[in-house]
């Protein structure tokens, strides 16, 4: 997951069910009838505890939910790198891998169409056009399409330094990573 947070940590579910308000006053008023009166008057301390769990309980369950669908739904990628074919996480694309489009797939850097087999990209999120488009070796693509049918490899495009000016120092350690929008 690449440290993307879903939802609350386990001990920050614990503190903001336990250390409330309602169960600050609860809690002193337990101590209270406890020092000071019979134990018996001291049962709605079974409220106290019993909010708290429920509170967690609810919270750690949809704490689950929330990670499993995380990984259900972090983005993949199909890379051609050392010439064998594997899939990656989209932060994982560096410039040199080759991604393999098939249809459906949406892409997910800038690049250049490297080999096309009956390629046709849906731009319409991006120009307008409601007609799909026909992609050739040579074209270049925008992260956004995707595709109807065909087959595709596509060489992405590494990020380009941002031109400074004349007054700034020339940038250094340019990422390697590829472009997304």
């Amino acid at each position: 997951m690449g440290g993307e947070r879903t939802s609350r940590s386990v001990a920050e579910i614990l503190r903001a069910n336990i250390f409330t308000r309602f169960n600050f006053i609860l809690g002193v008023l337990l101590g209270v009838i406890l020092v000071v009166g019979q134990p018996q008057d001291a049962l709605f301390g079974i409220v106290l505890v019993t909010n708290a769990l429920i509170g967690i309980g609810q919270e750690l369950r949809a704490k689950m939910t929330l990670d499993r669908l995380a990984v259900l739904s972090a983005p993949r990628v199909r890379v051609i790198r050392d010439g064998t074919s594997q899939d990656i996480a989209v932060g994982e694309l560096v410039a040199g891998d080759l991604v393999d489009l098939r249809a459906g797939d949406q892409l997910v850097a800038d690049g250049v169409v490297r080999a096309s087999v009956s390629l046709q990209a849906n731009e319409s999120l991006l120009t307008g056009e409601s007609e799909p488009v026909d992609k050739r070796a040579g074209d270049r693509l925008l992260s956004g399409a995707s595709w109807s049918p065909g087959q595709a490899v596509i060489r992405p495009r590494p990020w380009a330094p941002t031109p400074t000016p004349a007054s700034s120092p020339p940038r250094r350690g340019v990422s390697r990573r590829c472009a997304r929008s």
